[in-house]
């Protein structure tokens, strides 16, 4: 133990009066304020909300206009990719969770945009070398 404590008196401070121009004060000569809740720090602005939805709308307008896809999917990539760098930088950043998984729905959703060119080029060729086209 650091010592004892002060001891506690009965009687609570008197107010100190401050007399000056036309109001007077009274302020407590032990003002103490309670400290509770979380240190509230600053963390640098992120994109990660608007990438993710870009990559989800991305991902789920493929089914309805393939060509919409890619025109979502690429700027939520990039723009979930720009974001996990700005929340590598700062350790315990809160949008960490949001912009690596922008990062992932545009991953799979340019992959799914490269396989699907990829088969639309395998069958246009198909039908290219049987002479049917």
């Amino acid at each position: 133990m650091q010592g004892s404590p002060p001891p506690r008196t009965s009687e609570p401070p008197q107010p100190q009066v401050i007399q000056g121009g036309v109001w007077d004060a009274q302020v407590p000569q032990n003002l103490s304020l309670p400290v509770s809740g979380t240190m509230m720090g600053y963390y640098p602005a992120t994109s990660a909300s608007t990438a993710l939805a870009l990559s989800i709308i991305g991902l789920a307008s493929g089914v309805m206009c393939f060509p919409l896809c890619g025109l979502l999917a690429v700027p939520g990539l990039i723009m979930g990719h720009t974001a996990v760098g700005v929340t590598k930088s700062t350790p315990g950043h809160p949008d960490t969770s949001a912009a690596k998984a922008a990062q992932v729905i545009g991953l799979i959703t340019v992959g799914l945009l490269l396989l699907f060119f990829l088969v639309i080029s395998a069958v246009i060729a198909l039908e290219v070398s049987s002479g049917t086209f």
